[in-house]
């Protein structure tokens, strides 16, 4: 027996057509919009003309992968699902002043009284990709425009650190980058959220925390040590050592992942997405 929890946003809450919408996710997800995003979990973007959601023109829709069934009773009883914890952590980042992708609706699948999967709602977050971003500006040699991104997105990752969130997966595809056409500063929404530590608000996180959010920039960007020692020094914490010592987690971090163990782990990634899908 299958059985859905569904939470709505207050403002949607409402929405009949919405509501059944998310309803028939189960049934219809393979149908719906277009695949943005196909491995572990599944995105999809669909066109929001007959969801009755006014001002919206499009929603992503997130299916976190389905559990074995000694998962299924831990994510049950012990733990907070990956959906829940994005829904939730989404609803306090915004409550904290950023910008992620806002939350709209999240539908749990049951069956037999265990959690299997579930499907999280944003809106459509416009704008281009962080790496994607300084990539193009870099093949344009647009060096000043680039610093400038880098130090903007520096400053936003130091307010998540001094506000008491530490993101834990901060790579530049998850990072959405928009312009203001009047200011010209850069806006940064987030998306992924569910992996997010969220500690009391204003509580400022130690270098130690810190570092897990700073080594993830792809290094073939070559921004690293800009982005790096520009948060060290809007922080007030550079020096010559502490920013040495950052590069070389982050130089670590990337040879590890090119590590045998590594590579295992992928395919069997790879093996677990196609066992859990067929399980749906």
């Amino acid at each position: 027996m299958q059985k859905l929890k569904i939470k709505v946003t207050e403002e949607w809450a409402g929405n009949k057509a919405f509501r059944a919408f998310l309803e028939a996710l189960p049934r219809t997800f393979n149908e719906k919009g277009e695949v943005i995003h196909s491995g572990r979990n599944v995105l999809r973007v669909v066109e929001a003309e007959n969801l009755g959601l006014e001002g919206i023109d499009r929603v992503v829709v997130k299916r976190f992968h389905g559990l074995f069934w000694v998962q299924s009773i831990l994510y049950s009883f012990f733990f907070k699902p990956k959906g829940r914890k994005a829904y939730d952590n989404t609803t306090e980042l915004e409550r904290r002043g950023f910008e992620p992708a806002h939350e709209l609706a999240l539908v749990e699948v049951w069956q037999h009284g265990l959690y299997r999967y579930s499907f999280f709602v944003t809106e459509m977050v416009m704008g281009e990709r962080l790496t994607k971003l300084i990539r193009g500006l870099q093949a344009s040699h647009q060096q000043e425009a680039v610093r400038q991104v880098v130090k903007q997105y520096a400053t936003m990752v130091k307010n998540l650190h001094e506000r008491g969130v530490l993101y834990q997966d901060l790579n530049g595809g998850n990072v959405i980058c928009r312009q203001d056409e009047t200011s010209g500063l850069w806006h940064f929404a987030l998306v992924d959220t569910n992996r997010a530590r969220l500690y009391d608000d204003g509580t400022t996180l130690e270098l130690k925390s810190a570092k897990k959010d700073l080594i993830l920039m792809n290094p073939e960007l070559g921004t690293n040590k800009m982005f790096q020692e520009e948060y060290l020094r809007q922080r007030g914490l550079y020096t010559p050592e502490t920013a040495a010592y950052l590069l070389k987690a982050q130089y670590g971090r990337y040879a590890r992942k090119r590590c045998w163990y590594r590579k295992l782990l992928k395919k069997y990634r790879v093996f677990y997405h196609w066992l859990t899908r067929s399980e749906m």
